[in-house]
């Protein structure tokens, strides 16, 4: 039986508005323990912000991240993946979009959590998920 993404995913994903600042998504990425906040709501995803873009976009480029608003900053283009699909079918979207985090859809296409590395190798998943993964993610036979 495969890995399912409903395994492994973090369920219901706190969202953040786009017009909040760069602090308080920060803030809220520090009080959750995560690296991403879906931007707007489950039913109208308007894009995506992580801690990489908060720092290369804006405290790298020595803005006041208490005046940046998250809409500025984010991502737009989202990347999806399903409940229901597999973990190499999400490793294979992973790969093909270059990125490490994608968001988790239901049937009914609403937001409902979201899938990264470390959701995977933090479920206590067998070795060869985590080398399908690899292989899917690198794009060739994992060492």
């Amino acid at each position: 039986m495969q890995t399912k993404i409903k395994d492994l995913m973090k369920y219901n994903p706190v969202t953040i508005s786009p017009e909040s600042s760069l602090t308080d998504a920060a803030k809220k990425m520090e009080s959750l323990d995560c690296g991403i906040l879906p931007v707007g709501t489950e039913d109208n995803l308007e894009g995506i912000i992580t801690d990489r873009d908060i720092v290369l976009r804006a405290v790298a480029k020595g803005r006041d991240t208490a005046k940046e608003k998250v809409n500025n900053y984010m991502t737009t283009e989202v990347f999806y993946c399903h409940a229901d699909d597999t973990l190499e079918e999400a490793a294979k979207a992973m790969h093909a979009h270059h990125v490490n985090r994608l968001i988790v859809k239901d049937d009914s296409g609403r937001m409902c959590g979201v899938l990264s590395f470390g959701c995977i190798l933090r479920n206590g998943n067998q070795m060869s998920d985590i080398h399908k993964v690899l292989e899917c993610t690198v794009g060739k036979k994992a060492a």
